[in-house]
């Protein structure tokens, strides 16, 4: 039971909470403003009834004049809710609500009001007795479509107000009163504690009610802004494609977040002499045009298994093998190797865009190592980011950083040539002496098509 009282009030602290993930803010700010449509929509379909019975169920001129009053009031505070919600002025709307409620409130009870004084005014059992009683429990109802609980107590309050309001004013008016439950029902007498009860329990009964709905659905938008937060993070690494995959196992970045030593291959992208060219070029048209290589670098990556690690100014990291595995290590090696050769295919096309345009071309330099990493969430508590770190990302970049040196644009260590010489035509070009490393390294060029 304190497991369930601890959940309704997590539940409850999720809405007024500041620091609410972002996506699932986004989804209940969707959500309320989807409410808010369906509320204009209710209360245009109340609107006709009001109009249809204000016309129809009385001869009396003045019931229908009334009536029609009381429409044209309604009407007037759809039109301004439906003004607010067309100019997309949610933090008006926001406070609107409360506005809203206020106004239905006072509207129905006007109706009692009016019906009172103009059929028994001696009498206010005709207002305590009428039907339209009932129309004071609409505005708590509304509330379930508006993911708010302080929307929901705040009808509440309002409600008992006025239903304490109605009793206070029957016992000083000296309303008839009996015991006599025929006479309550039929009569003209009240029994003034029924009465009372009824109207005491029943807002509370229909608020539990509408609480109780409104924490279900707060939960399942939550479970939906976190699942769309999740596969946003997770699209920051995979192919739309992986992240269904994903998602459908039931994998979220959570299961990430116990590191874990395994065998990755780790690629490194770089722009050659990106300062030289962007000094030439508008910071505007740098931005586009490292947005559009980074799109094909992204592409190349997904294509082939791998994840986006991070982006490091022109410079593109790329994992494969952590956190999914294309089911041996062999395999996620040459997929290291046929993502570089795409990004260079791709770049072919790239750069003949870019000649047509009178724009100098692009040239990029790939390293590519494979071994042990460490693979798991690292940072701070709301600043997470799934990585891997290791020697072998730390030569992985030397390797593209000889790119320039060795006048090559794709460099492998011995480690990944080994596995990838079914897939493509590479040569040795010597020994080189890796800083951090006691041994030179054997280096291999990766021959691709130009």
């Amino acid at each position: 039971m304190r497991e369930k009282i601890g959940g309704i009030l997590a539940a409850f602290r999720t809405l007024s909470t500041g620091n609410m993930e972002s996506a699932v803010r986004e989804v209940f700010a969707r959500e309320e403003q989807n409410g808010a449509k369906a509320l204009v929509v209710f209360r245009i379909v109340v609107f006709v009834f009001f109009l249809i019975g204000g016309t129809t169920a009385s001869p009396d001129i003045k019931d229908v004049i009334s009536n029609m009053v009381f429409a044209a009031a309604y009407a007037i505070i759809i039109v301004l809710q439906w003004y607010l919600l067309r100019r997309q002025m949610h933090r008006a709307l926001h406070r609107f609500n409360y506005f809203l409620i206020l106004a239905d409130h006072a509207l129905f009870t006007s109706l009692l009001i009016f019906y009172y004084n103009t059929y028994s005014p001696g009498n206010f059992n005709h207002a305590l007795k009428s039907p339209y009683v009932v129309l004071l429990l609409l505005p708590t109802l509304t509330t379930l479509i508006q993911f708010r609980h302080k929307l929901l107590l705040f009808s509440l309050a309002t409600c008992l107000t006025i239903v304490l309001a109605f009793y206070g004013y029957a016992r000083l008016s000296g309303v008839p009163q009996s015991t006599n439950w025929l006479q309550y029902i039929l009569g003209d007498s009240v029994i003034m504690p029924a009465w009372l009860g009824l109207w005491l329990s029943l807002p509370l009964v229909i608020a539990c009610l509408v609480g109780y709905a409104m924490l279900r659905s707060i939960r399942m938008v939550t479970e939906i802004g976190r699942s769309e937060g999740e596969k946003r993070q997770l699209a920051r690494y995979f192919s739309p494609a992986v992240v269904e995959e994903i998602a459908s196992r039931g994998d979220t970045l959570d299961s990430f977040e116990r590191g874990e030593r395994r065998k990755v291959a780790v690629l490194f992208a770089d722009i050659r002499s990106f300062t030289a060219l962007s000094e030439h070029m508008a910071p505007d048209r740098v931005a586009a045009m490292l947005s559009e290589l980074r799109q094909l670098q992204m592409k190349a990556v997904f294509n082939n298994n791998g994840m986006v690690d991070k982006f490091i100014g022109d410079a593109i990291m790329a994992v494969f093998g952590a956190p999914r595995s294309s089911g041996s290590f062999a395999g996620d090696v040459a997929n290291a190797v046929r993502a570089g050769l795409e990004m260079h295919a791709a770049l072919g096309v790239f750069n003949s865009a870019r000649r047509d345009a009178g724009d100098s071309e692009i040239r990029i330099g790939i390293g590519i190592h494979a071994g042990e990493a460490f693979a798991g969430n690292l940072g701070g508590e709301g600043q997470l980011e799934y990585t891997v770190i290791g020697d072998v990302v730390n030569t992985a970049s030397r390797i593209e950083h000889l790119c320039k040196k060795a006048q090559a644009d794709f460099l492998v260590s011995e480690t990944v040539a080994a596995e990838v010489t079914a897939i493509c035509r590479h040569e040795k070009i010597g020994l080189v002496r890796i800083r951090g490393k006691e041994k030179p390294m054997a280096i291999h060029k990766i021959m691709h098509q130009s």
